[in-house]
């Protein structure tokens, strides 16, 4: 599925829980989903690739889309933001957007830099910013992966 339509759907349901994320808790989101996802559903949801950058891994497309928003709230809510799911597949999902709301922006980032992911495995102190992360490296992060 098309990054950006994830991303859409993540944003409108922090909206509806009534708290509004930013690019950044976006990016960091979208990734737990994916982990969650290949964890529970035994493949991942999201078919564009993560890259490695200081901050943790993001998606360039969805980025590039919202980052004229820099640290602000997106709290606009976004139209084609319905995700073709399985309820199971759904309540992965939400469960996901919910239990990361709970965390502050800098405590998904810090979550996201799992020293022995895939983030970690590529970044290298800065060597691998704007590095592509291997799928295979996501698959295994997610096998350990305890969200």
């Amino acid at each position: 599925m098309q990054a950006l339509k994830v991303a859409r759907y993540i944003i409108n349901k922090a909206i509806e829980l009534e708290k509004p994320i930013s690019n950044l808790q976006l990016q960091k989101i979208m990734y737990f989903v994916q982990l969650d996802f290949l964890k529970q559903v035994g493949k991942g949801l999201i078919d564009d690739d993560f890259e490695a950058r200081s901050f943790g891994p993001i998606v360039g497309s969805v980025y590039s889309q919202y980052r004229v928003f820099g640290s602000s709230e997106l709290f606009m809510p976004e139209k084609d933001a319905q995700l073709d799911l399985s309820q199971n597949e759904q309540s992965i999902i939400d469960a996901t957007i919910r239990n990361s709301l709970q965390l502050k922006p800098w405590e998904l980032v810090q979550k996201s830099h799992n020293p022995k992911g895939a983030w970690a495995a590529v970044f290298k102190n800065g060597e691998g910013a704007r590095v592509r992360i291997p799928k295979k490296l996501i698959e295994k992060e997610a096998k350990k992966w305890s969200g």
